[in-house]
């Protein structure tokens, strides 16, 4: 059998009367009655509380004005009520939009500290590059000291000028260059898309090996050793004494038909390769090439690739050649838009 609220309503009144028609208990008898709150009665309200007709709990004695005077109320209930139902939807409203800004809020400070840890671990990893390159760079030239001291040259007047003009760098650049041995062999498969462009730019040109890969064009030479600047000159090429990527930096916009930049991977760190994929793209005239050679692995040739792409270059070869000192290498052609 269904149960009405007005019905249980209706009963706890009648206790309440007669509880009062009893005479007035004392305050012991007051504390000694069961809580309203542990009336299965009321339990059932407070769980179905949305079924109770507030219209049962509005009468009046009056007949004639009774009628108006309900209806009055009830207009008057709608009206307090559809103020409050706005006023709360809106704040129903207002909650749920500061929620939806705390939750952006925290997915923006989340992406924030991974952007923030990623490039802490960058840094990290640039500074243990630079810290390694500045220990082999040590090592380098502690050997070659100890080399010169064991072959008994004599220390030249000035040394210390020499050394900070051409030592350390040059160590490094004789180093690449010992490591490039053969890159003759390495350009030859692209003499012909170098040779058809005109004037050809090498960017580190060592001692002179790659000229006899690019037998046919018109190439000359830069480096910034001057050791092996002599040793160009001695083969009868030309070559010229500078800082590599400040040299092809200088060079005049669109006056080149073609460049070779050899053993990229260990002459020039990945920093500063954007830069230098946008001077060689600044130097060569519209449907000039560029071969970058010495690429190390895969990624390296992946990465110079999106470079070049973003540049605005076209990749027309690439291919995978044997090392120095085993392990394939890559060296990868791209050519600048005729329209750009």
């Amino acid at each position: 059998m269904a149960v009405r609220i007005e019905d249980i309503i209706q009963r706890i009144r009648r206790e309440i009367t007669a509880d009062a028609a009893d005479g007035e208990r004392s305050p012991a008898d007051a504390e000694g009655l069961p809580a309203i709150s542990t009336r299965a009665e009321l339990d059932y309200l407070n769980r179905n509380w949305q079924l109770f007709d507030p219209r049962s709990e509005m009468r009046s004695h009056r007949r004639l004005l009774g009628p108006l005077v309900l209806r009055f109320k009830w207009a008057l209930r709608r009206l307090v009520l559809g103020v409050l139902d706005r006023y709360f939807e809106k704040e129903r409203f207002f909650l749920l939009e500061l929620v939806r800004f705390n939750n952006s809020l925290a997915e923006r400070s989340d992406r924030l500290l991974r952007e923030v840890t990623e490039r802490t671990k960058a840094v990290a990893e640039r500074n243990d590059l630079f810290l390694g390159a500045l220990d082999l760079r040590l090592e380098a030239i502690e050997a070659r000291e100890q080399m010169r001291r064991s072959l008994g040259e004599p220390a030249a007047a000035g040394g210390a000028a020499h050394s900070a003009a051409d030592g350390e760098d040059a160590v490094l650049v004789e180093m690449a260059a010992a490591l490039g041995r053969g890159v003759g062999d390495r350009v030859r498969p692209f003499v012909g898309q170098l040779a058809a462009v005109g004037r050809v730019l090498v960017l580190g040109c060592g001692d002179g090996e790659v000229f006899d890969g690019l037998d046919g064009a018109a190439a000359f030479g830069v480096e910034s050793s001057a050791a092996l600047v002599d040793a160009c000159r001695a083969r009868g090429a030309t070559a010229e004494l500078a800082s590599l990527p400040a040299y092809l930096e200088g060079v005049p916009e669109a006056s080149l038909g073609g460049l070779v930049i050899t053993r990229l991977a260990e002459r020039h760190p990945r920093l500063a390769w954007p830069r230098l994929v946008a001077a060689a793209w600044r130097s060569l005239r519209p449907g000039g090439v560029v071969l970058f050679e010495g690429l190390g692995d895969a990624g390296e040739a992946a990465r110079l690739r999106w470079l070049a792409a973003r540049q605005g270059f076209e990749i027309v070869d690439e291919h995978a050649l044997a090392a120095a000192l085993g392990g394939p290498e890559h060296a990868l052609v791209a050519r600048r838009s005729k329209n750009a």
